[in-house]
């Protein structure tokens, strides 16, 4: 069995869970969400509960992959995870284990997108 988070490599995700959890995020996971416009970016927050965490594995599963141990333990132990997606189409995810601090986070960016709507 591979061990360890394993890297995507180069291309649109720093790792393999990062991209199933997208993967899953896109087809209506996501809780919320804000956009640059024009294509300037995306932010998605996906909060990770039993069904969640169910459906990214049903995402592996249909890949014929199956996640590593450890990256088992990061879906299992993060509460949260935010995606933000550049203009560029990288995707980069961080992964929160306290509820708080990714709803800490995500206050944050929504105030961040306030403001821009203000100045407009």
């Amino acid at each position: 069995m591979l061990k360890g988070i394993r890297s995507y490599g180069p291309g649109k995700f720093d790792t393999i869970i990062d991209g199933y959890v997208y993967d899953f995020a896109i087809d209506g996971g996501v809780d919320e969400e804000e956009s640059y416009p024009e294509g300037g970016g995306w932010y998605g927050l996906v909060m990770l509960d039993d069904s969640a965490r169910e459906a990214i594995r049903q995402a592996v599963h249909y890949t014929d992959d199956e996640l590593t141990e450890e990256e088992e333990d990061l879906l299992d132990d993060s509460e949260a995870i935010i995606l933000f997606e550049r203009s560029d189409g990288i995707v980069e995810a961080d992964w929160f284990s306290s509820r708080k601090e990714a709803l800490d986070e995500w206050a944050g960016i929504q105030e961040e997108f306030e403001e821009e709507g203000e100045e407009d």
